[in-house]
């Protein structure tokens, strides 16, 4: 799963963003799971390490998207931000916090389509990292984030639930909370991990995580939530 920010004030450009990145998924396959700002501080006042790559405009009210990328620098140096802009003298600029690339205003799609596959091609080896490898008596299995609905622990071992089957090994919750964290898990309580992704609906003190209800544990229903709705974009 590619993780993606679009912060945008226009909602008519930020919607023809996200329907290029909705073509390129469909055509080359690529599970994308994109947010939408619409302004650069509620972007940075939320901000989680959780996104793979964020695009950035650069004409904003109240913060502009420089402002906003120097700001995100000091919270993360690593992630990928692509300028989105009708200013290229501006865009350029964007070299000296970092920028990955720009795309120029209105988005065309086959300059999209170029430049997010430089974007992929560079982000992919650092996703293979993300893949979870299970050891059991009778061998090994590869799973990958959007693999997996939700783990239990049981007995100090860790059961991945998939739609293909159950998995376990033997493991901490804390470590498989660490590697899966920042691809949209989080805690429902403390023996419960929850692919966001899978979450049909929270009702009152039950998740419902594809056909299963799971509950929620009273001190870790806030957290949950308010996880739940950001990873949603609620309230952006």
């Amino acid at each position: 799963m590619v993780n993606i920010a679009i912060v945008e004030d226009s909602p008519a450009e930020a919607v023809q963003l996200e329907k290029a990145l909705k073509r390129y998924a469909e055509e080359y396959h690529v599970p994308i799971r994109t947010i939408v700002y619409n302004n650069a501080m509620a972007f940075l006042s939320k901000y989680a390490a959780e996104y793979d790559i964020i695009f950035m405009d650069i004409m904003m009210p109240m913060m502009n998207g420089m402002d906003a990328a120097r700001a995100l620098r000091e919270k993360d140096d690593k992630v990928m931000v692509i300028f989105v802009t009708n200013m290229q003298q501006y865009a350029i600029q964007g070299y000296e916090v970092g920028a990955f690339d720009f795309i120029l205003k209105p988005v065309h799609y086959p300059e999209f389509k170029l430049k997010f596959t430089r974007a992929i091609s560079k982000l992919m080896p650092q996703k293979k990292a993300a893949n979870v490898l299970i050891k059991s008596e009778s061998g090994m299995v590869r799973l990958t984030p959007d693999q997996i609905l939700y783990v239990e622990v049981q007995q100090h071992h860790c059961i991945y639930h998939t739609k293909q089957g159950d998995y376990r090994q033997y493991q901490t919750m804390k470590s498989v909370e660490t590697q899966l964290e920042s691809y949209g898990f989080a805690r429902c309580n403390n023996y419960l991990l929850i692919n966001l992704a899978y979450v049909r609906k929270i009702d009152g003190m039950s998740v419902h995580v594809g056909d299963t209800e799971l509950p929620i544990s009273y001190p870790r229903r806030k957290l949950f939530c308010d996880k739940f709705e950001e990873f949603m974009g609620v309230g952006v």
